[in-house]
């Protein structure tokens, strides 16, 4: 009888941790074909390349990954997180350097927020993320308009890094991370190491969410004479959902000393039960010293039909065009018919 009652106490306490503690495997895939096309157009020569693709990712990036949480009491949890992206029409990884490029943390979490060490996203895309148009998928054009001239497009990722977000007060919340470069070293680094920083606030209630963020990046210095040249990001984004139709918009400046770049972005999506449609219009304008301004921009429409909580079929058609001097632009577009399945 004593050993059955011990056994039974055994069982008790190992279910007790069980379920206190939790690791779970979880996913996206996206694969479509459709059609890519690249046209330099200029005073000179004029070259295009247009191709049918089998591709992935269009939509969502394809990944894997793993998270878990310990509970250790009085509110306070253990959590990880791993994230390794791949491309499904072959297989390979994304970085074949770094097996878990989208994220590898850990960290505290509680009443107090959390903490997280390791590489994660900076806090200046979190907002970006949550203010993009086209429900920030790889359709949005932001990305290739705001980092094609000017001034390079941020970092949305640092390793090295700690971070800090904050728990919501009445609506409002905020976060902070900090990538140390680690390489503060003699040559090729002449200036100081290439630290990353970035910091946000946000509103976020009922159908309203309005922040603003900023993000620091220090490039390598290469040579002595030339000085470090540090990019900063300021951004301005906000959401309203009316229900009917999401808006999304914001209004990006970036600048390193030489040149200033105006960054604008705005979406609408539209729920018709399982099917959902969206657009996005991004504008870059750049501000050279010494040379004349540059321009670029790029528009986004593309459609969704669930078949499931986690299937989802999509269509979609994506355009740029980007001056890359005063004489040359080049002008992409994409258009692509796809399959996403979360798991």
């Amino acid at each position: 009888m004593k050993k059955s009652l011990i056994a039974l106490a055994v069982l008790a306490v190992s279910g007790a941790a069980m379920a206190q503690s939790s690791v779970t495997l979880y996913g996206r895939l996206d694969a479509s074909i459709g059609q890519k096309s690249e046209e330099t157009t200029g005073v000179g020569a004029i070259a295009k390349l247009t191709q049918t693709t089998v591709d992935h990712s269009n939509l969502s990036t394809t990944f894997w990954g793993l998270k878990g949480t310990e509970d250790l009491g009085g509110g306070l949890k253990a959590n990880f997180k791993l994230e390794s992206a791949f491309q499904l029409d072959s297989g390979a990884i994304a970085d074949k350097n770094t097996m878990f490029e989208r994220a590898a943390t850990v960290g505290f979490s509680g009443g107090f927020g959390a903490v997280n060490l390791g590489r994660q996203y900076t806090a200046y895309d979190t907002l970006r993320a949550a203010t993009n148009n086209v429900w920030d998928s790889n359709f949005a054009t932001t990305g290739a308009v705001w980092t094609a001239i000017g001034v390079k497009d941020y970092s949305n990722r640092i390793s090295n890094s700690v971070r800090y977000d904050s728990p919501a007060f009445s609506g409002f919340s905020g976060s902070i991370a900090y990538g140390f470069g680690e390489n503060d070293t003699l040559a090729p680094n002449f200036g100081d190491a290439t630290d990353n920083v970035s910091v946000h606030f946000k509103y976020a209630a009922g159908p309203l969410l309005v922040g603003y963020a900023h993000q620091e990046e220090k490039l390598v210095q290469t040579a002595l004479p030339t000085a470090q040249v540090t990019n900063k990001y300021d951004l301005f984004g906000a959401s309203y959902d009316f229900g009917v139709a999401k808006l999304t918009g914001g209004y990006n400046q970036a600048k390193n000393g030489t040149n200033k770049d105006k960054e604008y972005q705005i979406g609408v999506s539209a729920p018709f039960g399982a099917f959902t449609v969206a657009a996005g219009y991004s504008r870059a304008k750049t501000e050279r010293a010494g040379a004349a301004d540059l321009d670029g921009h790029g528009y986004t429409l593309v459609g969704t039909y669930d078949l499931s909580k986690r299937t989802t079929l999509y269509v979609g058609y994506k355009a740029t065009d980007v001056d890359k001097s005063t004489t040359t632009a080049v002008e992409t577009s994409t258009f692509a018919a796809g399959v996403r399945h979360t798991f």
